[in-house]
């Protein structure tokens, strides 16, 4: 089925014009689908890209959403023991489960009413779901939080979070029959940071990071951007830049360059002519979650976001390029997945969309 028309079906069941669950539920799933191929095929596009970080995407359900019958019993009151809840932790992960009544997620598009939760305890102290972006860090920008079902969120780094747990699972009426959803969602982007194999090129302004860090460099604006790719030049100038440029940041300025021997040591020092020029600005980001790539491989902080810049701990290697670390078997296996799954929900809609034609033009002249 053509994109455009997937596009109309979500606009027609968005306007509530066609109030079909499974039509819904698999719309949404080819829409989704349709981003996490364009986000596979742009890191297929950049395999042998110096420095290309890959990205992932998140995704997730729709709000749970509680069923009720229609004219059911008055709600039952609540039963010793049925907030009993399965707990346990795996070092800052959080995990807990309830077969009696729910948890409660907040999320930006309602809450939600789950049997599971998942999550970390943020700086603030508040219950969050996290994410990875390729290193031990978890982080919860834009994150989910629990609550206690009365829309306060929860708080309680330090209790005794199993027992804070048992005392806010919500207990529906008896006429809550169980949840539903209605389909998947694309939540986020996030940039794999992982590190890519060092290759070498015995250039002498071919740089390689080995370690968490990024190179700063300098348009002609001023804007300050981070890269991985260490392919450098020097301009007409004097001054070591990029490929398409922008200044390379020193310690104390730009980097001038003249003289015949150029040697760049593992800290980031140039030498020139066995005199010291300059040293690379050279930086890890405590907050790098946050960076957004802008093109030609460079990142920039998200706006409105200042960079949480700490020390780089790795080291630099000359004469090498650090390689994409897309791994291009994956990402195909990952893709022909995709391919298979998006023809599935093609074939659902095409099943659905019979059923419908037929029960307005049979059924009705019944």
């Amino acid at each position: 089925m053509p994109i455009i028309i997937i596009e109309i079906y979500i606009w027609i069941i968005g306007r509530g014009i066609l109030v079909n669950r499974g039509l819904y539920i698999n719309a949404t799933s080819l829409a989704t689908n349709q981003k996490k191929l364009e986000v596979l095929a742009n890191n297929l596009a950049n395999v042998n890209t110096a420095g290309f970080k890959k990205d992932m995407t998140l995704t997730e359900t729709f709000p749970e959403k509680l069923l009720s019958k229609i004219n059911g019993q008055r709600p039952r009151p609540r039963l010793r023991g049925e907030n009993q809840i399965d707990y346990e932790t795996d070092g800052q992960i959080h995990r807990a489960s309830t077969n009696n009544g729910y948890f409660v997620v907040e999320t930006p598009m309602g809450n939600s009413y789950v049997k599971d939760i998942r999550f970390i305890i943020d700086d603030d102290g508040y219950f969050r779901t996290f994410y990875q972006d390729g290193r031990e860090d978890y982080n919860t920008d834009y994150e989910n939080f629990i609550t206690d079902g009365q829309g306060n969120r929860l708080q309680g780094a330090g209790e005794d979070i199993g027992g804070l747990l048992e005392g806010i699972v919500y207990n529906p009426p008896s006429r809550v029959v169980g949840t539903m959803n209605a389909g998947l969602k694309f939540q986020k982007i996030v940039t794999d940071f992982t590190q890519g194999n060092m290759n070498e090129t015995g250039g002498t302004y071919d740089l390689a990071l080995n370690g968490f860090g990024f190179f700063k460099i300098v348009d002609q604006e001023g804007n300050t951007y981070y890269t991985r790719d260490g392919s450098f030049v020097v301009n007409q100038d004097g001054f070591l830049s990029t490929l398409r440029g922008e200044i390379v940041q020193g310690i104390n300025g730009d980097i001038h360059i003249e003289g015949n021997k150029v040697t760049i040591g593992t800290n980031g020092s140039v030498m020139v002519d066995d005199n010291i020029v300059g040293t690379l600005d050279i930086v890890d980001l405590d907050n790098r979650e946050f960076l957004r790539k802008i093109g030609d491989n460079l990142y920039q902080m998200a706006e409105g976001v200042e960079a949480e810049e700490i020390p780089y701990e790795g080291e630099v290697l000359q004469g090498y390029l650090e390689g994409s670390n897309v791994n291009a078997i994956q990402e195909m296996v990952e893709m022909i997945t995709l391919l298979r799954e998006f023809e599935a929900g093609q074939k659902a809609i095409r099943v659905q969309d019979e059923i419908l034609e037929k029960s307005s033009n049979e059924i009705g002249r019944v």
